[in-house]
């Protein structure tokens, strides 16, 4: 067997049906964003009735999950984490009045996110299926 080496951001790979290892360049991971809290402007409308332009925060972003296979029953292990909210202690919630025709208004409550963090998804478990 002959010696091989790979140059610095090259990897040794075996491909399917062949021999020997052959190097290939290293894909260099997407830097995908990490789990954050974001705003937009949002339109909102109940009925006949609406707001525009209401500053809205939301989550958004990556987080790590991953599938591993065990020797024993479940066989997989799988850990699944998703970008999730939570809510401001303060003031959990806020009250927005829509405009309507005829010149009333109609009150809708908004959740109010305080912060994002990656938890543990529900129904994320894998192993069962």
């Amino acid at each position: 067997m002959g010696l091989s080496l790979s140059l610095q951001g090259e990897e040794m790979v075996l491909e399917p049906g062949s021999c020997c290892p052959s190097c290939r360049r290293e894909a260099p991971e997407e830097q995908l964003p990490s789990c954050q809290l974001l705003t937009e402007l949002r339109n909102f409308t109940k009925g006949t009735c609406y707001l525009d332009k209401v500053e809205v925060s939301y989550c958004s972003g990556y987080c790590p999950s991953s599938t591993h296979v065990m020797p024993e029953e479940p066989y997989l292990q799988s850990q699944c984490d998703c970008c999730s909210y939570r809510l401001d202690p303060e003031s959990p919630v806020r009250i927005l009045n829509l405009r309507c025709l005829g010149g009333h208004t109609e009150p809708v409550v908004l959740p109010v996110i305080h912060s994002c963090q990656c938890s543990s998804c529900q129904g994320g478990d894998f192993s069962k299926h």
